[in-house]
């Protein structure tokens, strides 16, 4: 079983460098043949400010090589609350009605899947903190699923750690430390092999307290060392995990046609990046 694992596309109609990067990297994973692409979120550029950015990105993926399983971003349905941080803007925020307009579009927005012997679980990260019962539900979902002795893939927007759970600051890079904790608590006794999260754009793996941890590059874009720090590996591309028997096995992808865009090269797509 062959899944391309695609992160950070950033699509819009008014995104046209970021969607010739998609174009490419379907036309790869088709190349590929992979069974499945698994999408981590931040399918738009900007969907929390204009929901008619979720029809365009999706019709992109209208003629898809494979099936395609989404997961919301913070640039699709806002983000998480922070404790100790500056109030974000209003607009940016999670928003209940985007997540409706969300699933309208893409689906379910957790889920989960059996191949090959296998358990694929969606969690929506952004629901993380938000106190909705739609937090509530993704919840006991969850542990109902982490019951099963399948091993297990768990995927989200956001990595669970940077290091550790003990030294994680709560950071919009990653999810908020109650409820990364208590997933951690969920999961403590289920056979949990990888963790593949995107939303940092940068490509790094890890073992983590004998977890494999993926952090999924960006398809769209890189983001300039001035504007974040370098952890792991700046160039966009997308994963291929491949599940062989009781092994998982992942390699990176760097397809021909994709371009490392810098974000701060992009002022037309996020006003917010021009100087004065």
């Amino acid at each position: 079983m062959k899944l391309a694992l695609i992160s950070d596309t950033h699509v819009a109609d008014r995104a046209v460098a970021f969607t010739d990067n998609l174009r490419a990297t379907l036309d790869d994973i088709r190349r590929e043949q992979c069974d499945l692409i698994i999408h981590l979120g931040d399918i738009t550029a900007d969907g929390i400010r204009d929901p008619a950015e979720f029809g365009q990105a999706k019709a992109l993926f209208a003629h898809a090589p494979a099936p395609v399983l989404f997961l919301p971003g913070n640039h699709d349905i806002g983000d998480n609350p922070l404790s100790g941080e500056a109030n974000r803007a209003a607009e940016t925020q999670f928003d209940p009605r985007r997540l409706d307009q969300y699933r309208a579009v893409f689906g379910a927005d957790y889920w989960s899947v059996a191949v090959n012997g296998w358990r694929l679980l969606g969690l929506n990260a952004q629901l993380f903190g938000s106190g909705t019962p739609d937090e509530a539900a993704q919840f006991a979902w969850a542990t109902a699923e982490a019951a099963t002795d399948e091993p297990v893939v768990l995927f989200l927007h956001k990595p669970l750690v940077l290091e550790s759970p003990a030294d994680t600051p709560v950071h919009p890079r990653y999810a908020l430390p109650a409820a990364r904790d208590r997933l951690l608590e969920l999961f403590a006794g289920t056979d949990v092999r990888l963790v593949a999260s995107g939303h940092v754009h940068q490509r790094r793996r890890k073992p983590i307290a004998g977890v494999d941890h993926l952090w999924t590059p960006a398809v769209a874009f890189v983001i300039p060392d001035h504007m974040q720090e370098r952890i792991g590996e700046k160039q966009t591309g997308y994963v291929i995990l491949s599940l062989v028997g009781a092994e998982h096995n992942l390699r990176f992808i760097r397809p021909p046609g994709v371009s490392d865009h810098s974000l701060s090269d992009f002022p037309e797509v996020y006003p917010e990046l021009r100087e004065e």
